[in-house]
């Protein structure tokens, strides 16, 4: 057997036949070089292939192994964007018509917000505090905290959009940003990417008020997040993704805090 598409033809008949199965350990690099007669090289470049593909994976120290199939996205009725037009705009969202087609031949009209791209990020303190930024929401007619964000300006590192926005409101540098998800809040109805970033901060100095921009930031005891959750104070996606996701981790009793106000509120 010779080549490397060789030996990953006859991997991937493996796969295919069920001599292979998901979670299955491959047989060794050098079981591998003896039953089908080809070198550790081109062993190696066939698994790469499945590996970039993502039918194996390797596992330090173990071996290579098979990947579960991954899940088909369900077959529903698409719809294609037939024209578009701006009837609205801003600096930061575009209000888009489009008319939409079927393949069937099926027509309906759709509304859509385009916004630029949305950094959010949760800086914790050496001390275990939040910093959070209080402001009036439009929308809603009342304040809330929320975490710092900032929208990035062209095709600026969502990082630098990051530590820039972090600076504008606590006037302190963010270190170790890590970039935990992309994801759109308002999929049905608006094209608005968000980008969630955590890092962290050894300076705690005092917030400048920034009452008359709007908003005033403060490092928040994440002890107190339980009550302000409850309190219907906090607001966005991004918001419950940094007490539920992040503060995970924490395995405290902010955690279990958070618990008893999902629970309680479910049961209401």
């Amino acid at each position: 057997m010779g080549t490397a598409a060789d030996v990953e033809a006859k991997l991937r008949g493996w796969l295919a036949d069920g001599t292979l199965v998901p979670e299955q350990r491959l047989p060794s690099e050098r079981t591998l070089i003896e039953q089908l007669g080809a070198s550790r090289n081109t062993v190696r470049a066939a698994l790469a292939k499945l590996i970039a593909d993502g039918s194996v994976r390797p596992e330090h120290g173990r071996g290579y192994f098979v990947c579960r199939p991954r899940r088909a996205d369900p077959v529903v009725r698409q719809w294609k964007v037939r024209s578009s037009e701006i009837v609205a705009e801003s600096a930061t969202h575009d209000f888009e018509r489009r008319e939409l087609g079927s393949a069937a031949g099926r027509r309906r009209q759709a509304y859509v917000v385009r916004a630029r791209r949305v950094v959010t990020t949760a800086v914790f303190s050496e001390d275990d505090r939040l910093l959070l930024v209080w402001r009036q929401r439009d929308a809603i007619g009342a304040g809330s905290w929320a975490l710092p964000t900032g929208v990035a300006e062209g095709d600026e590192d969502p990082a630098l959009t990051a530590s820039r926005s972090v600076h504008a409101v606590a006037k302190v540098q963010p270190t170790g940003l890590h970039r935990v998800m992309d994801f759109q809040p308002l999929a049905d109805v608006a094209d608005a990417l968000q980008v969630f970033f955590v890092g962290s901060s050894q300076v705690v100095a005092s917030v400048p008020s920034g009452e008359a921009d709007g908003h005033v930031a403060e490092w928040i005891p994440l002890s107190e997040l339980p009550q302000l959750a409850e309190d219907g104070k906090v607001t966005g996606v991004a918001m419950i993704l940094a007490i539920h996701a992040v503060l995970a981790r924490e395995g405290s009793d902010v955690l279990r805090s958070l618990k008893r106000v999902n629970l309680s509120r479910s049961g209401s």
